[in-house]
C-alpha cells in the first residue's frame, strides 16, 4: 500500500513538471505575437500619420481631347481650370482622406463634361479621366445677351458663350433653333454630314438658317445653298459636284438651288 501511494504521488509530480516545463515556451510565444502586435500597429500608425503615400500628382487624361479649333481649346481649358479648383485642396492628402466618388460626381456636374472617372494609382497619384462634350455649332438667337448659344453633338443647348474668341463653327440663324430640339437634332445631323475636306467642309461653313428648309451659307466662295427639308445627304453630293465643277470653270454663283431631289439649280442672281 505504501509503494502504491508513493507510486501515485511520483506520477502527480511527474505530470505538474511536465506542465511546469512547458511555461517558459507559452510565454516567449505569448510574447512573440504581442511584439508583432505592436509592431504593426505601431507601422499602421505611422504610415497613417507620415506622407509616404500623400497625394502628389492628379494626371488628367482625356478621352477624346479638345483640340479641334479655338472654340474646342478654350472649352478644353476652361474644364482644366475647373478640375484644378475642385482639387485645389487634395494635394498632400493621404488615400483614405479623399472621397473620389464625391470628386468624382463633381467634375461629372460640369457643363461641358459628359463622363468622368476618378481613381488611385498606387502610391501617391490620383487618375481623372475625362470624356467631354464637344461644340459642333452656335446658335444666334435673343434667348442670350450676346445672342450665341453653344450646342452640343447631340443636339443639347449649353451655356451661353461669353468668351471674346469667335467661335469657329457653324453658326445656327435664328429663334427655332433655340426652341425645337427636333430642328436642332436634324441641324446636328447635317453638320455631321459634312465631308471634312473641301469647299463643303464644316470649317467653310458660315452660318445655317432654316425658311423653313435648311439653307447654308459658305465663307469662300460666299454662296447660299438651300437644301429643303428632306435627303440632306444626297443632295449635299450633288452640290459638292456642281461646287467642283464652278471652280474648274473659275465661276461662281451666288445662289445654288438644290430643293428639289431632281436636279441642281445654279442662279447667277439672289431671286426669293
Amino acid at each position: 500500500m505504501k509503494r502504491s501511494g508513493s507510486g501515485f504521488n511520483k506520477s502527480i509530480l511527474k505530470k505538474r513538471s511536465v506542465i511546469f516545463s512547458f511555461k517558459p515556451k507559452y510565454v516567449a510565444i505569448g510574447a512573440g505575437l504581442l511584439m508583432t502586435l505592436i509592431f504593426v500597429v505601431g507601422g499602421i500608425f505611422s504610415l497613417r500619420e507620415s506622407s509616404v503615400f500623400a497625394v502628389r500628382a492628379i494626371p488628367l487624361e482625356w478621352e477624346g481631347r479638345l483640340d479641334r479649333g479655338r472654340m474646342e481649346l478654350e472649352i478644353g481649358r476652361e474644364i482644366e481650370a475647373s478640375i484644378g479648383v475642385r482639387f485645389s485642396n487634395v494635394m498632400g492628402k493621404r488615400p483614405w482622406e479623399v472621397d473620389l466618388d464625391d470628386l468624382g460626381k463633381s467634375i461629372r456636374d460640369l457643363a461641358w463634361v459628359a463622363d468622368a472617372r476618378v481613381r488611385r494609382i498606387f502610391p501617391d497619384r490620383i487618375l481623372v479621366s475625362i470624356s467631354p462634350k464637344r461644340p459642333l455649332a452656335v446658335v444666334v438667337s435673343g434667348r442670350s445677351k450676346d445672342g450665341l448659344v453653344p450646342v452640343s453633338y447631340n443636339g443639347e443647348l449649353m451655356p451661353e458663350w461669353t468668351s471674346k474668341t469667335v467661335p469657329d463653327v457653324p453658326f445656327l440663324r435664328g429663334e427655332a433653333f433655340a426652341k425645337d430640339f427636333s430642328l436642332r437634332s436634324r441641324t446636328v445631323k447635317l453638320i455631321r454630314a459634312l465631308p471634312e475636306q473641301g469647299v463643303l467642309s464644316r470649317s467653310n461653313i458660315a452660318e445655317i438658317s432654316w425658311a423653313p428648309g435648311f439653307s447654308i451659307l459658305l465663307l469662300s466662295p460666299r454662296t447660299e445653298i438651300r437644301l429643303g427639308e428632306s435627303d440632306i445627304e444626297t443632295k449635299l453630293v450633288r452640290v459638292a459636284h456642281v461646287l467642283n465643277y464652278l471652280s474648274t470653270q473659275g465661276k461662281k454663283a451666288p445662289i445654288i438651288d438644290s430643293t428639289s431631289v431632281k436636279k441642281v439649280v445654279v442662279r447667277a442672281h439672289h431671286r426669293p
